[in-house]
């Protein structure tokens, strides 16, 4: 099975604003890898997993607030 993700990061910018990044990656390493290098100053928002099984495309969502890495 194929799939494809994105991971949506929200990043905090002066006077409140936000800016969004769409990462996307094709496993589950390179998603790890993503929630490492991005995970000061900013909140994962979404994980978007889409693929086929049985010849039908499935999406799975994650929604998620701010976290970090636990020390």
């Amino acid at each position: 099975m194929a799939l494809q993700g994105t991971l949506l990061v929200r990043h905090s910018l002066p006077h409140g604003a936000v800016r969004d990044e769409k990462l996307p990656f094709s496993d589950l390493q390179q998603l790890l890898d993503l929630c490492a290098a991005h995970a000061q100053g900013t909140a994962f928002v979404q994980v978007l997993v889409t693929g086929q099984v049985d010849g039908r495309k499935h999406t799975l969502v994650l929604d998620f607030g701010h976290f970090g890495r636990a020390e």
